[in-house]
């Protein structure tokens, strides 16, 4: 799968960079290690089922549905997940 950027600059998809944040937002929520590799699991699963199929999607997309995840299973990590860039 494909992934364009922001400035249009087209890459490969890499779920290491993906999970690599949810780690970094997980830990600024101060969630317990244990019970934040369960939600990054539900939230890389979640998001491979709706990323099936789909050849291209934008740095947009991925973000609107990862916060889409996470509002369901920690509403704070969202909030952080959302604005990370601001953030960190």
């Amino acid at each position: 799968m494909k992934i364009v950027k922001s400035g249009g600059k087209i890459e490969n998809f890499e779920l290491q960079k993906l999970v690599d944040s949810l780690i970094g937002t997980f830990e600024i929520a101060k969630t317990p290690e244990g019970l934040s590799n369960d939600f990054i699991r539900k939230t890389v699963a979640e998001f491979h089922a709706w990323a099936k199929g789909k050849s291209e999607i934008t740095s947009d997309d991925v973000r609107r549905k990862i916060s889409e995840i996470l509002e369901k299973i920690h509403p704070e990590a969202a909030h952080i997940y959302k604005n990370f860039k601001n953030i960190i």
